[in-house]
């Protein structure tokens, strides 16, 4: 398989980091509002940034409570200071292959930034594609990436942890790969859309790369 670009999704797919945010979420939300959040209403505002989270949870005080967030998630980010188990080696696989990489996530630029400083992998991302407040934008993002590095759609993958990430996938035009090695991935409830390949751990998919991804560089 001839990929030029590879593309992931951060929350899920390259660290445990979602019962973080989720625990931030609950502590910030507690704090500007007095009751508890349940993970089912914090997840149901996932894919927007954190700005637009807040902006939807508590309007009129949106911007105090991103920055206590911000502030609460760099406190709390030790207790996710790896990536998942393999994923340096898949990532140097890749790069060893020539692939291209850049990350695509939901999150705003701020804690998207700082979860891959902090989780040692930052250098082998060429770019980082934020969300934005009002509007899941991923398959945009992908493809203001691949025209950047004027590559064609079919020639590059994504992979991610959520129904959504396939679905965004799809309509970029790029290879939807599904990473199912999280006890928080929603890829079970896609209906209409399929994963090109689903992975339950690491090492599978690092194994999908060595079988079937073609090398770039010169041998």
């Amino acid at each position: 398989m001839k990929l030029a670009g590879f593309l992931f999704d951060l929350d899920g797919t390259l660290a445990n980091t979602i019962p973080l945010c989720i625990k931030v979420y609950q502590q910030t939300f507690k704090h500007f509002t007095g009751r508890d959040y349940s993970e089912a209403e914090i997840t149901a505002h996932f894919g927007l940034t954190e700005g637009g989270i807040c902006q939807q949870v508590i309007p009129d005080r949106w911007q105090e409570a991103l920055d206590y967030y911000h502030d609460a998630y760099e406190r709390a980010h030790d207790e996710c200071n790896e990536p998942f188990t393999g994923i340096p080696t898949a990532l140097d696989l890749l790069k060893s292959k020539g692939i291209k990489m850049a990350v695509v996530t939901g999150k705003g630029l701020h804690t998207a930034t700082l979860t891959l400083r902090h989780l040692g992998i930052a250098d082998y991302f060429e770019f980082v594609e934020a969300g934005r407040e009002d509007a899941v934008v991923k398959a945009s993002a992908m493809q203001h990436i691949l025209q950047t590095w004027q590559i064609k759609p079919e020639h590059a993958a994504y992979i991610g942890d959520a129904a959504s990430d396939v679905e965004q996938s799809a309509q970029a035009g790029v290879l939807p790969l599904a990473a199912e090695w999280s006890a928080t991935a929603t890829i079970d409830q896609l209906e209409n859309i399929h994963p090109y390949a689903s992975f339950t751990s690491v090492e599978s998919f690092i194994d999908w790369i060595e079988r079937h991804v073609e090398s770039l560089t010169a041998a």
